[in-house]
């Protein structure tokens, strides 16, 4: 309701704008004010593409493919993660006074739903994760090495209420791998060189650079966890499934999706049991979290389970997609070996 709210504010205001502007024109005041609007629109041309996305993540692929022919702004403050996000209605007209706006999918943003079919026809709306195989989420139980795709398949032939607390739609976290950020990357530039065609082919140039570096940050989480002996990581919150299944790994999440709400004391000690029976010796914490719950598990497993850092990328950085991905491979590579 709150988001409706917001959006017929954001309307709301955009329309009484718009009258405001008309009320009180004379015949001596058009020309000037007609000079005024095609400058403005030779300024905007001038600026470049006003591209605005849901993510950081978006953010910053977007600001690799489009070089200096758009401007990228990412709706979620600094120091805001993507879970519980919703627009203000200053954002809405942002959004409004777009060219394009880029969007994760998958159920990532709930309030999209009602905002996008409100948007004018000039903005050019990409559902960034189109075209990737989406994990099942909400598995908090599943530590028998059987992976997100064969649970998703196999639970519904099984009693539905039996299986109602496993299930929380689909993980939205596409981006945890590198082979669906190329996918995400390819939307991008569809959607750009639909909005601007000037800029095809820098938009393509830029995306086939990018590619590149995709495509060897892959290869390096491909050999550098090939050989690991533990291929079970416990982990804050359950936003690795797609880099687990890329590279034959198990999460085993202490949090759910979302990041909200704590464990029960019987989920906690599930865990504790089973990384002692695996011999499983790491916690994966995030940066951006309190993880007092994530250390209060590693230290009850034991006084040789240690703390790593692994992000999951939806908090804003200074540092790009693949160095922060480079990042996670170095801390995976020191908690699993």
């Amino acid at each position: 309701m709150r988001m409706k709210q917001w959006i017929a504010i954001g309307m709301s205001c955009l329309l009484l704008a718009g009258c405001a502007a008309g009320a009180g024109k004379n015949a001596d005041a058009e020309a000037p004010k007609e000079t005024a609007t095609v400058e403005n629109s030779a300024d905007k041309k001038a600026e470049g593409l006003r591209v605005v996305t849901s993510t950081f993540i978006l953010e910053d692929l977007a600001r690799e493919i489009a070089g200096e022919r758009a401007e990228v702004h990412c709706l979620i403050p600094e120091g805001e993660g993507t879970h519980g996000f919703e627009p203000t209605p200053k954002d809405i007209n942002t959004l409004n006074e777009a060219d394009v706006f880029l969007y994760n999918g998958a159920g990532l943003e709930s309030w999209t739903d009602t905002l996008i079919d409100q948007l004018p026809d000039t903005v050019a709306v990409a559902e960034a994760s189109e075209g990737i195989e989406l994990l099942a989420g909400g598995h908090h139980h599943d530590h028998d090495g059987e992976d997100a795709r064969e649970h998703d398949a196999d639970a519904h032939g099984h009693d539905a209420a039996e299986h109602e607390h496993d299930h929380g739609g689909k993980d939205p976290h596409v981006w945890m791998a590198p082979e669906n950020a190329l996918v995400m990357a390819k939307n991008i530039t569809r959607t750009l060189k639909q909005k601007d065609p000037d800029g095809a082919e820098t938009y393509e140039g830029n995306y086939k650079r990018l590619e590149e570096k995709l495509q060897r940050m892959d290869e390096a989480l491909q050999k550098g966890l090939k050989d690991i002996s533990q291929r079970e990581m416990v982990v804050s919150h359950e936003a690795y499934g797609y880099l687990a299944a890329a590279y034959d790994l198990k999460q085993i999440p202490i949090e759910g999706i979302n990041s909200e709400g704590e464990p029960d004391p019987k989920t906690m000690k599930e865990i504790v049991d089973h990384m002692r029976e695996k011999g499983i010796k790491t916690v994966f914490t995030e940066p951006e979290k309190n993880d007092n719950i994530a250390k209060a598990v590693a230290k009850e497993a034991g006084d040789d389970v240690k703390v790593v850092e692994l992000d999951p990328m939806e908090y804003k950085s200074d540092s790009s997609y693949i160095d922060r991905m480079q990042k996670n491979l170095d801390a995976l590579e020191n908690g699993l070996r």
